[in-house]
């Protein structure tokens, strides 16, 4: 198995930050450049506050940010050949609090930018879902044109612009623990059958979220069905609006518990949701026939079993337990948040499901995926986190030789800093593509990320 060469530059500098976030406690430090690298690893982000402009730029409503995360992966046993693959996604981003700046209350607009880069091990595999969850084909995109308007103390927003879909619904805060794309982001059945903005993918749409408090969320949204933005030569600029493609109408009800410190009891959360998209569907048997209209619903749900300490939370306020959505949209989204989530040390069980019953036009009927979060292994590395999953995708019963594919991933999350991890992953992937004559594969990686 080999990796391109260009690609090494990318486990140099993964191995240099590890080296840094590991520097000798306090009684062992024997020079400045100890003490100097152990100041680079507490920072916020990778390259500080850039001698306070950072902070004088927030200040007056500009935030900036910037994200990169590779997986590296391989499968020394299994699928159709063996292989190993790096695949990378920087994103980067700026939102402007027009409140700050134009004292235009409530209104903000975010604008961000992907690149893309590496290859998937998924064909060598012969895998339906990557084990490789930053992949994306292409190279450059550009990604959200999103204007937010938070009204009623920003308990209501109003959203408009070239918007994704899979950042706000079908997901779940234990998703990003997971390197495998059936999870990771959102339930992958959703975007395997219907148009669905997520990831690089933006389209035109409008969407109002109502959270009266922090415990109850409500959303929905309309979005333009168009599957030309989805091109990769269109790199997420084709800003054309057919209305003759359809549309999609997506509606989501979260209720959670015990998000912050001083409330009783353990954190916990259940969303359900559904989707209706009204574009033409090509029948999976006979492609000559078109069928109109395509629906599906999904629930997710989490708690904690068992709860120890709750840390102190020192990242960014906008991404703490209890954190408005209002708060949220006045700042750059990223798909893969580095700084340690807002939560207790302890167990935490998940399980979620997609249905899209129409066999005749869905690839998968069925989704269903659960699992186990465990922060704090071991003792005194209470942003550490070790996660198992368990994914069961179901292929329609009119697909000749496909019935299941499912997935077992085990990994730990060294949460090396607030703006660095290191997650070894082991992934066992059997029936790929939901064929039983494709060998069980077995594949062995790394996902790192960074905030810049």
């Amino acid at each position: 198995m080999r990796i391109c060469k260009k690609h090494c530059v990318i486990a140099v500098f993964v191995a240099l930050c590890a080296l840094t976030a590991s520097s000798p406690a306090a009684g062992e430090r024997a020079s400045s450049d100890i003490s100097w690298l152990e100041s680079w690893r507490t920072q916020k982000t990778a390259t500080g506050r850039w001698d306070g402009l950072r902070d004088k730029l927030e200040d007056d409503g500009i935030t900036i940010s910037c994200n990169y995360t590779t997986d590296i992966g391989g499968n020394p046993a299994g699928g159709i050949k063996q292989v190993a693959k790096y695949s990378g996604f920087l994103s980067l981003g700026i939102a402007l609090d027009l409140q700050k700046i134009a004292s235009i209350k409530g209104l903000a607009l975010t604008v961000t930018n992907l690149l893309a880069s590496g290859r998937d091990i998924s064909a060598a595999i012969g895998t339906y879902y990557s084990p490789q969850q930053v992949y994306t084909s292409g190279a450059y995109y550009f990604g959200e044109l999103d204007l937010s308007l938070s009204v009623m103390d920003d308990t209501m927003v109003f959203e408009a612009g070239r918007l994704f879909a899979g950042d706000l619904f079908a997901v779940s805060h234990v998703f990003q623990y997971y390197l495998t794309s059936a999870v990771d982001g959102r339930l992958a059945a959703i975007p395997s059958n219907i148009f669905f903005p997520h990831y690089r993918t933006a389209a035109w749409g409008t969407r109002a979220t109502y959270q009266p408090n922090a415990d109850w969320h409500v959303i929905a949204g309309i979005y333009n069905a168009d599957p030309k933005v989805e091109k990769i030569n269109n790199r997420g600029a084709d800003f054309s609006f057919a209305m003759d493609e359809g549309y999609l109408a997506v509606g989501q009800i979260t209720y959670k518990h015990a998000q912050n410190k001083e409330d009783p009891g353990s954190p916990g959360s259940v969303t359900a949701g559904a989707y209706y998209e009204s574009s033409k569907f090509t029948d999976l048997t006979d492609s000559s026939k078109r069928w109109h209209g395509n629906y599906g619903l999904w629930a997710v749900a989490d708690q904690m079993i068992w709860e120890g300490e709750w840390p102190q939370y020192e990242g960014p306020a906008h991404l703490r337990s209890g954190a408005l959505i209002a708060e949220r949209r006045r700042h750059p989204y990223h798909q893969q948040p580095v700084t340690p989530l807002d939560r207790p040390v302890g167990l935490t069980a998940w399980c979620g499901a997609v249905l899209a019953p129409n066999a005749r036009i869905n690839t998968q009927t069925y989704e269903i995926a659960s699992g186990l979060v465990y922060q704090g292994l071991p003792p005194n590395r209470n942003r550490d986190v070790t996660a198992l999953c368990f994914i069961l995708g179901h292929f329609s019963e009119k697909l000749d030789g496909q019935t299941n594919e499912m997935i077992v991933e085990l990994n730990h999350r060294f949460q090396l800093s607030q703006w660095f991890y290191l997650t070894p992953d082991i992934q066992c992937i059997i029936n790929p593509d939901g064929r039983s004559d494709v060998d069980p594969a077995l594949v062995l990686g790394f996902e790192a990320s960074v905030n810049f």
